[in-house]
């Protein structure tokens, strides 16, 4: 599977999207620019529902593609990337997920 090159781009495009948002909700110093502005921040907010919503949308459209797929490679990479976009959609509702209440 790591030697299929469509695999492995489809793999750093859902890394550099998901990594990016979880990179934005790490920790960080109280002096970080907000959004929101004021006394408030919405920036673990909006950060979260970025993430729950982009892994979600991967998980299902890769699920879809993977079983419209004739061939059973094309049909396995797909699900591959669908257990992928689930495993990192629940690891971030378990993680981030008290920015959303």
């Amino acid at each position: 599977m790591l030697k299929d090159r469509g695999f492995q781009i489809w793999l750093a495009v859902f890394a550099l999207v998901a990594g990016t948002l979880i990179a934005l909700l790490w920790p960080k110093h109280s002096g970080y620019p907000s959004i929101g502005g004021g006394g408030y921040d919405l920036s673990n907010w909006v950060y979260t529902l970025a993430l729950l919503a982009f892994t979600g949308v991967w998980t299902l459209v890769t699920l879809l593609v993977g079983l419209s797929r004739s061939t059973p490679h094309a049909a396995k990479r797909a699900y591959w990337l669908a257990a992928i976009g689930a495993v990192t959609f629940v690891a971030s509702l378990v993680a981030f997920g008290h920015h959303v209440t």
